[in-house]
């Protein structure tokens, strides 16, 4: 029998999308009655919501953004914060969190009571998917704070049961020597803070990774743990047992996506809550959640009350591992590739900048930092892609050498060629949180 923390998992998937279409009839008319901000697009769009019965029907609505939530924003009232967008009265609201801010104003989104303890439903879901049990201690260290990955983690993880030590707010120092005094046995952070400690915690305290208690180590807040180099880097670093990714959203839903022991990508675990869609990010057509199939994600909430939405496109670029799992879970698995809206076209092939650091962070001597130029408003590259790297402190290894197998190693991986200059490794950001590895410079 499948060891899976709700039977829905293991639902057949055609069972679980008939019933989103019985709900999404349900959504579509609370959003017609309660969401100015949906009343109005309804009204632009030519749409009528009551005539949406179908999952088939819901493709011919057109999308919202992240630019339609900011918009939606920017005249709040004091009895609507979080603009046009919410559907509640402020009373209503039992939380607010935010965007990180990453890639552009951080936006805000609330929850009912009710919308809480359907997140902490789907969160249990995903966490213990991805190796959490109950009598474990987790080393929490994305930060107690506003953000997605914070608060409404910390929640759902002591839900689930676990013993929970809340010391990512620290600092680094800080965070290590709790690890040493409570003795946990997972540390969960995003994947580019694992690749910081990593780097790190030998020198700030004094103890290499693999001396420390945590045998599982659960990563999120970007693509990398897919890579099997870097997987391989923290079993080996950590001295790990289990090593595993979750994915999520805070404008949907904070944890919707999963990592089993299976290693083939992660689950959907959204089921009953959120409507998952897979879409060609140039052109915006459907595609079928089908092995290999690559695209970018989009979600329409299906019981949401606070701050609803419909066909949200997430910015997230995937492909896709199929539905059937060993592990007897039947919703699709993925793995984020990176982000849509930062792939960049080198002569007509996608590619990403989360991928090039995953490779690059194969090659002997580079520091696992990374940083892609791009001349403001550019996407299509003919020539070599300008990229900055950082020797690793310590390393022998002549730069020459190091960029020589840069260039190599991302022709002969990603098909693309790249134009390396080594910069000091402090110039670099470190993987804190979401490390952007982007930045747009005037030609």
């Amino acid at each position: 029998m499948a060891d899976v923390y709700d039977p829905v998992e293991t639902r057949p998937w055609d069972e679980v999308l008939a019933e989103h279409e019985r709900l999404l009839p349900e959504q579509l008319e609370y959003l017609a009655e309660h969401s100015d901000f949906y009343q109005r697009r309804f009204g632009q769009w030519d749409v009528d919501p009551f005539s949406i019965e179908t999952l088939d029907d819901l493709r011919a609505v057109p999308f919202t953004t992240k630019q339609d939530e900011r918009d939606s924003q920017t005249d709040p009232l004091p009895s609507r914060p979080l603009g046009e967008h919410q559907a509640v009265p402020k009373a209503a609201l039992n939380r607010v969190i935010s965007s990180s801010g990453t890639t552009g104003k951080p936006t805000y989104f609330g929850l009912t009571s009710q919308d809480r303890r359907d997140w902490n439903t789907v969160q249990k879901r995903a966490f213990y998917t991805a190796g959490v049990r109950p009598e474990d201690t987790v080393l929490f260290g994305a930060g107690q704070t506003m953000i997605t990955g914070g608060t409404p983690y910390f929640e759902s993880l002591t839900k689930l049961g676990a013993n929970v030590v809340p010391a990512g707010g620290e600092s680094t120092e800080r965070l290590l020597s709790v690890a040493l005094d409570v003795y946990p046995d997972i540390l969960w952070t995003t994947t580019s803070h694992i690749r910081y400690l990593s780097e790190t915690a030998e020198e700030v305290a004094g103890v290499a990774p693999a001396d420390f208690s945590m045998r599982k180590v659960i990563g999120g807040g970007g693509p990398g743990i897919a890579n099997p180099e870097i997987r391989q880097e923290f079993y080996d670093a950590w001295d790990a047992t289990l090593v595993r990714e979750a994915m999520g959203l805070g404008d949907v839903l904070g944890c919707m996506w999963a990592e089993c022991e299976a290693k083939a990508g992660m689950h959907f675990h959204a089921q009953g809550y959120v409507h998952p869609e897979l879409i060609d990010p140039e052109t915006g057509e459907s595609k079928p959640f089908e092995d290999g199939a690559e695209g970018e994600l989009v979600y329409t909430h299906l019981r949401r009350e606070a701050t609803p939405l419909v066909r949200f496109r997430s910015g997230d670029y995937v492909r896709v591992g199929g539905t059937d799992c060993d592990c007897g879970r039947t919703a699709p698995r993925i793995q984020c590739i990176g982000r849509a809206d930062d792939m960049l076209i080198y002569k007509g092939m996608n590619v990403f900048p989360s991928a090039i650091r995953d490779v690059i962070s194969e090659v002997e001597g580079v520091a696992p930092r990374l940083r892609v130029i791009v001349p403001e408003g550019q996407v299509h590259f003919e020539r070599p892609i300008p990229i900055e790297i950082a020797l690793e402190p310590g390393s022998a290894r002549t730069e020459s050498a190091v960029v020589e197998d840069v260039i190599g190693i991302v022709r002969d991986r990603l098909k693309a060629r790249v134009d390396p200059t080594v910069v000091a490794v402090d110039d670099l950001p470190p993987g804190q949180y979401k490390t952007k590895l982007v930045e747009r410079r005037e030609d």
